[in-house]
């Protein structure tokens, strides 16, 4: 499968972003998850040279026989032939057949259009913030809110670009076959970076034109439905899979809960059903290094973790708080005051997971993080605090143990954008060049009329 190292373009999107980056290096970092999609032509092309290769010509001497004249004259051939395969590549990558003037190719057209025009202003953007001279704190924040604004504009016309070229091909498979081929090797690259969101009607759009056979696409079009909570669409692409003997690790213990996942959904949308009828969950808002995130909190569900959250969130506790564990295809953790997984606010709350109305892990939603008795070594259910995470994935394994207190609702692209690291790990401490997204602030957007106050089983609240 192809992953972020293969593209260049691609593998800026991991580069570090913290608070003292914003808003240049964050407005470097979302460019260039941007310039992944319009620049994909030289990135696939990159990436078809590294993994299937490009037809080379095999050396007639070993290298050991040849002369220092003839190696740099080899290297310059080796160079050019990648440079005309890119060439190709760039001419047919995501391109509509010549003169096509149907209904569906022109929204295509036009939905691309808008898409480069939002990268076009995220570069105004940078550009803007570079030339600058007035670096005061007003006009910081307003750049910030520019770049904020921008991000979703982003990611929002990358999602529609995606969804007409799902529709394109579906229509005629035959026809765009190009369009076809695209979105094949952009789908497989953004499972691998759990960029999940947009994906779900592209990919049914490639599995049921069955014109390309590859397991590989089985796999990474099984995870997106997975991800979407779209399990009859998992089961449609890991089936024959499975059938095969082709099925193994995660995806085939995802396979084997299915029947339990939808079960389990069912349920969560009808609460989800009541809550929305009610329009009192509380609302907090986080403003991190890579966008606006909102989250709705299941107050109803999980009322110690909710009041133990706005309580710290109204203290300023996650302002400047890093995402300092982030991990594929499981979560997004911070909350730490030390950064480096061993900090807490002081004070344990009691666990709710298994309350008659706890809530199930999957995508996008927000749980308390929890540590190990330190006589036992198991799980205390009853250590939770103020680290919290967000799932990338579906993760019934946590269910009953972990207390699910909230979900994202607006913002969820924004996670998927963040810097891959583990810093519980010393070694990845000690590298300077990983360096954690951020949480720049956190405010309560709203919440019930009453006091937000933590009922807590020791330490004590800060002031």
């Amino acid at each position: 499968m192809p992953t972020a190292s293969f593209h260049p373009v691609l593998r800026s999107l991991n580069r570090p972003c913290g608070p003292t980056d914003c808003p240049s290096t964050l407005i470097d970092s979302f460019t260039a998850r941007c310039a992944a999609v319009v620049g994909f032509t030289l990135a696939a092309s990159i990436f078809l040279f590294a993994s299937v290769g490009v037809a080379q010509e095999p050396s007639a001497k070993p290298k050991a026989k040849l002369t220092p004249e003839q190696r740099a004259a080899a290297k310059q051939k080796q160079e050019e032939r990648k440079m005309e395969a890119a060439d190709k590549r760039r001419q047919s990558f995501g391109i509509l057949p010549p003169n096509d003037d149907s209904p569906l190719g022109k929204e295509y057209e036009s939905a691309y259009a808008r898409f480069r025009d939002a990268v076009s202003n995220l570069d105004q953007i940078q550009c803007r913030q570079q030339l600058a001279t007035d670096r005061t704190s007003a006009n910081r924040n307003e750049i910030l809110n520019e770049w904020m604004q921008a991000i979703s504009q982003g990611n929002s016309t990358l999602q529609t670009w995606l969804a007409k070229a799902g529709d394109v091909y579906a229509s005629d498979p035959d026809k765009y076959q190009q369009i076809g081929e695209a979105l094949v090797e952009m789908l497989l690259a953004d499972v691998e970076l759990d960029r999940f969101d947009p994906w779900l009607a592209p990919a049914k759009a490639l599995m049921r034109a069955k014109r390309f056979e590859n397991d590989m696409l089985s796999l990474s079009a099984g995870m997106v439905g997975l991800a979407n909570l779209d399990f009859d669409f998992a089961e449609e692409c890991w089936a024959p899979l499975k059938q095969a003997n082709k099925l193994q690790g995660p995806q085939l213990a995802y396979f084997e809960q299915l029947g339990s996942l939808k079960e389990k959904w069912k349920r969560e949308q009808e609460i989800q059903q009541r809550e929305s009828e009610k329009k009192d969950n509380p609302i907090v808002e986080l403003t991190t290094s890579k966008g606006r995130i909102t989250v709705e909190l299941y107050e109803d569900s999980a009322p110690e973790a909710v009041a133990s959250f706005i309580f710290l969130v109204e203290k300023g506790y996650y302002n400047y708080k890093s995402f300092f564990r982030v991990e594929q295809h499981v979560c997004a953790q911070t909350g730490c005051e030390k950064g480096d997984g061993t900090g807490n606010a002081g004070y344990r709350i009691p666990g709710e997971a298994n309350r008659p109305e706890h809530r199930d892990h999957f995508r996008g939603c927000v749980s308390i993080a929890l540590g190990s008795d330190k006589n036992s070594g198991q799980l205390d259910v009853d250590s939770g605090s103020a680290q919290i995470f967000f799932s990338f994935v579906p993760m019934p394994i946590l269910d009953g143990k972990y207390t699910v207190f909230g979900r994202i609702v607006e913002g969820q692209p924004s996670i998927n954008l963040f810097q891959v690291l583990n810093l519980v790990k010393e070694e990845e401490r000690k590298d300077t060049s990983k360096r954690p997204d951020t949480i720049f602030s956190a405010k309560v957007v709203r919440k019930r009329d009453h006091e937000y106050k933590p009922n807590i089983l020791a330490g004590k609240l800060p002031r």
